[in-house]
């Protein structure tokens, strides 16, 4: 006899046998026992969870021999003593079972010859004809209509089963003529037990964190868990380990996420390197290890949340452990970690190069716990602006991921964790550019009440060229070159509060007018505003040879450069200097108290 795979060999030959579909088993046979059968059934759901199964046990129930009349208990087909018709129902060769295959039947014209012209032939033996259509959702739109008369009022003997794994290209016309049901993904842990009882009945040795790693890769599947276990088999023989499932499945096992988990809590870019070294070269695919690594995120935010172990139906890890992995984060990292993470699996698809992918993308997730979170940062702003009033230095602060893993590591400041910060969120950069404001303001006053020959300053030039550069790269997606470079024809620009003050040469005059044009004008505005992060005016102005003779200057003159020279004392400020460099900002107006 040829060999038969474990999921035709076990295919379930009694209600009882479909595994995590009981609500589903239950209404069927009360339907059956209490005579309340429907013409038609359309069954729905994921890949290799019981549709086609259950479909034939319904076809063996309605026509069972060894019953007078339709029974909730048919003929196990494993039985010698099992009547014609169910062996035959489960073997797939009834003259009255008719199981079409869609997908190779499509047309209208197999419809009609198949089930419209045998429809009114009587059953050859049994008491009725029942027609089961496997991925129903491949017939064409003229199929389908070909179908809508005879599956709404058939002959009272015609029962039509239908099953699909996409409900939704199922025309309504057709589901509103059924019965649906939708069978569930099934848990991991009734995937378990199912192999167990597989496993001891063709006395295989396997381990239960084996059994447990074959439902997982299941992946709700029970026909995809049993095709994982006859490969398994295949590689291992009889006595099965959990190593050698990892290896003929190719699945990354619980030591390996472990090692993930402690590379990242542990900040140790190269384990990354290594562990996909590793991978590769045992041949694992990286994608299905991204999501193995997903998975395990999860199961470690839910122990974190809530941990409810049913919740953790897919864990290839003990629950003890999960804890003290999850203990290491806190949930703001895991989700982190999970988008992350999610953003270079969905990125697998479509690169040349996976390995690459992984290894930054796990390098990525190793650095990202250096990013300090805001109320770190709005503590240590208040530590300098403590600082700026005292004079003395702020203290030593450690680092976010040492504070959390408890490591006894020398503490890093945390303004090197606040550079790092500036992706945290869009209003921890708010928070620091306002204080940013508020520390300028000081550093004014503490200038103005030291030396009189200390000349302070004000905005640095690289940081207004940034903002220059800002606003054109803005015009620049308008697609407004023009006025770009009319701007780039300036001598000088400066911002004072909302004010951004553009002057020209006198022969850069024509640029000037340029720009002066009411559209011109609000088009750079508009363009400034959005680089500034708020509403600014603009203000044009010429240079004239009074400004570099000898003759005096006007007040407003006379002020301006008193301005600039408070600035550049601001900026000269070796306090002020390493607020800037911490936190990566930059000095926005100086105001005189």
């Amino acid at each position: 006899m040829s060999y038969q795979v474990i999921a035709r060999k076990w295919r379930p030959q009694k209600f009882e046998d479909v595994t995590g579909q009981e609500i589903l088993t239950r209404t069927l046979r009360n339907a059956i026992e209490h005579g309340r059968l429907h013409h038609a059934y359309l069954f729905s759901g994921a890949r290799g969870v019981g549709k086609t199964t259950t479909a034939r046990l319904v076809a063996k129930a309605l026509n069972c021999h060894k019953a007078a009349g339709p029974t909730a208990t048919p003929c196990a087909t494993t039985d010698e003593t099992a009547c014609p018709s169910c062996r035959e129902i489960a073997e797939g060769r009834s003259m009255d079972v008719l199981e079409i295959d869609a997908a190779s039947n499509t047309g209208v014209d197999n419809v009609r010859d198949v089930i419209i012209n045998s429809i009114a032939i009587a059953p050859a033996r049994d008491r009725y004809k029942v027609f089961i259509i496997d991925e129903v959702h491949m017939l064409s739109a003229s199929a389908f209509n070909a179908l809508l008369k005879t599956i709404e009022e058939p002959p009272p003997n015609v029962i039509f089963m239908m099953a699909t794994t996409e409900e939704q290209k199922v025309p309504e016309t057709i589901t509103s003529r059924c019965q649906l049901f939708e069978f569930r993904t099934i848990a991991t842990a009734k995937i378990a037990e199912r192999l167990r009882f597989i496993a001891e009945a063709e006395n295989i040795s396997i381990s239960d964190e084996a059994v447990r790693e074959i439902a997982r890769a299941g992946d709700g599947s029970m026909r995809d868990a049993q095709s994982a276990f006859d490969q398994v088999i295949s590689f291992a023989g009889e006595k099965i380990k959990t190593d050698d499932v990892e290896k003929a499945l190719g699945i990354a096992g619980a030591d390996v996420l472990a090692r993930v988990v402690n590379g990242i809590a542990e900040n140790q870019p190269a384990e990354a390197l290594a562990i996909v070294d590793d991978l590769v070269m045992r041949g694992h695919n990286l994608r299905n290890f991204c999501r193995d690594v997903l998975s395990h995120l999860r199961d470690l935010l839910v122990v974190k949340v809530s941990g409810d172990p049913k919740l953790l139906d897919s864990s290839s890890a003990q629950a003890s452990a999960l804890k003290q992995q999850a203990a290491l984060f806190s949930e703001s990292d895991l989700v982190r970690f999970f988008h992350s993470l999610a953003e270079t699996e969905s990125s697998l698809k479509d690169a040349a190069n996976p390995r690459y992918q992984v290894e930054v993308g796990l390098v990525k997730l190793m650095e990202m716990r250096r990013l300090a979170s805001l109320g770190d940062l709005v503590g240590r702003i208040a530590e300098l602006e403590d600082a700026l009033r005292t004079g003395k230095p702020p203290a030593e602060r450690k680092s976010p991921q040492s504070a959390l893993s408890g490591s006894s590591k020398a503490g890093t400041r945390s303004a090197t964790a606040g550079g790092s910060s500036r992706g945290a969120s869009a209003g921890g950069d708010g928070t620091a550019r306002g204080s940013e404001r508020a520390i300028s303001e000081r550093s004014e006053t503490n200038a103005a009440s030291g030396s009189a020959n200390e000349t302070p300053v004000a905005r640095s030039d690289a940081a207004l060229g940034s903002l220059i550069d800002q606003i054109k790269t803005v015009l620049e997606k308008k697609k407004r070159r023009m006025l770009i470079a009319a701007l780039d024809a300036a001598s000088r620009a400066e911002l004072e509060g909302d004010e951004l003050r553009i002057e020209f040469t006198p022969e850069a005059r024509q640029a000037r007018d340029t720009l002066e044009k009411p559209d011109n004008a609000k088009a750079l505005r508009e363009a400034g505003s959005e680089a500034c992060g708020r509403d600014i005016k603009i203000h044009f102005s010429t240079t004239d040879d009074a400004t570099h003779s000898n003759e005096p200057l006007s007040p407003e003159e006379e002020e301006r450069r008193a301005t600039n020279q408070t600035r550049q004392a601001a900026t000269q400020n070796p306090t002020v200097q390493q607020v800037l460099r911490a936190f990566g900002g930059e000095i926005v107006d100086v105001k005189s108290q």
